[in-house]
């Protein structure tokens, strides 16, 4: 996609994964198989209320494990989500935790996972990174029921402290195995499911932007995006369609594993400050900043864009590349506004007088420093003031 000369380069692929509709139901076995017999069961309240909380329950007690269930991680995790869940999974000496929901109760169980490894506090372990290893088995299982974060595959998690929001990587807060069930994700409102199918897109586009050349990236970042831009509409009309939901989720599955292998771009480098500082979504604040951030990035990225606009056949072979590109931003800004998203960061809570700090926080990002064009704080500043 991009055109870079080969370098040199690792592959890490992902830990196991099932794919398909009732593919939850191998859940309890494959527990087993782990090693597990008491598991914490981590979600939020609305899967709670829906009863999906207490199905897999049930399904565990059949397969004779122990469950104990929280279910208090809320859109935008906290410290304090992640210190229950700590709690509640050494009170009970569990052997296993589940984490069942978005990327919210999938990072909440991540920093649970760093903090009982470690024992150091989250700010502590993005200060100082994550140097230690489990000593004992981190027995962590993924079952997502929404199409967006990636972090089914991810080795990162987005947490939020009293003093700030935190990306934290490491190696070791994979799940060991994740369950692709696209069952779990029709009863997904239209809204949700626009927002989240929003992130796959971004995240795709962030893998096919950035300026780490990586052959394997390149590969499952255009696969996610050919498969989310052909469906997220459908999804989104219909949640029943089965077909929709499932590339939907394989797409989020694939990005997920391109941000690993590639990292993303400034759109998620300016993101991520902008979430920090007010109560925002993610794919609110990437919808406002995706417009910006590819037009500041035209002079070096034009062609990227381009190609990524013809291969999800949004223009024909006789447009030219600016046409092209300019089409590309258009149809992302289009699917923005269709979905009832915010375009200004003013909408999101952003106010002048934050913009420093919104710059100051962008520079800290390996997102902005993947950026395919070289964005200071200089130029971050600018770019804040333009989307207010």
């Amino acid at each position: 996609m991009t055109g870079d000369a080969l370098s040199a380069f690792g592959v890490t692929w992902p830990n196991p994964a099932i794919f398909g509709p009732g593919s939850i139901t191998q859940l309890g076995d494959r527990l087993r198989g782990l090693g597990a017999t008491r598991v914490l069961l981590a979600s939020d309240p609305g899967l709670q209320a829906a009863g999906l909380v207490s199905r897999l329950a049930a399904l565990l007690h059949d397969a004779r494990l122990s469950v104990v269930v929280y279910a208090g991680v809320s859109p935008n995790p906290r410290e304090a989500e992640v210190e229950a869940i700590l709690a509640l999974w050494q009170a009970e000496d569990c052997d296993a935790v589940v984490a069942l929901g978005g990327g919210s109760t999938l990072d909440a169980v991540k920093g649970a996972c760093l903090r009982r490894f470690t024992g150091r506090s989250l700010d502590a372990l993005f200060d100082d990174g994550i140097h230690e290893v489990p000593q004992a088995p981190l027995r962590f299982v993924a079952v997502p029921t929404t199409s967006g974060t990636g972090s089914e595959t991810t080795l990162g998690a987005v947490l939020k402290t009293p003093r700030r929001k935190l990306v934290l990587r490491g190696e070791h807060i994979r799940p060991v195995l994740t369950i692709l069930d696209p069952e779990l994700v029709v009863s997904l409102p239209p809204r949700a499911t626009a927002a989240t199918g929003f992130d796959v897109l971004m995240h795709a586009l962030g893998v096919l932007t950035s300026n780490r050349p990586h052959p394997i990236g390149e590969m499952v970042g255009a696969d996610a995006m050919r498969r989310a831009a052909a469906h997220i509409g459908r999804a989104v009309e219909n949640g029943q369609d089965l077909e929709a939901r499932s590339q939907m989720m394989l797409a989020s599955y694939l990005a997920g594993h391109g941000i690993h292998l590639k990292g993303v771009d400034a759109i998620h480098g300016l993101s991520t400050p902008v979430e920090s500082l007010t109560d925002c979504t993610h794919a609110e604040s990437l919808g406002v900043i995706c417009p910006h951030v590819m037009r500041f990035n035209m002079p070096v990225a034009g062609a990227r864009y381009a190609g990524i606009a013809r291969m999800i056949d949004i223009v024909g072979a006789e447009e030219g590349e600016a046409e092209a590109a300019e089409r590309l931003v258009a149809h992302f800004a289009g699917l923005r506004d269709r979905f009832g998203m915010p375009s200004r960061l003013g909408a999101l809570g952003v106010r002048p007088e934050m913009i420093p700090e919104l710059a100051r926080q962008a520079q800290l990002s390996a997102a902005t420093r993947g950026n395919p064009r070289p964005l200071d704080a200089a130029a971050a500043t600018a770019l804040y003031e333009e989307m207010i």
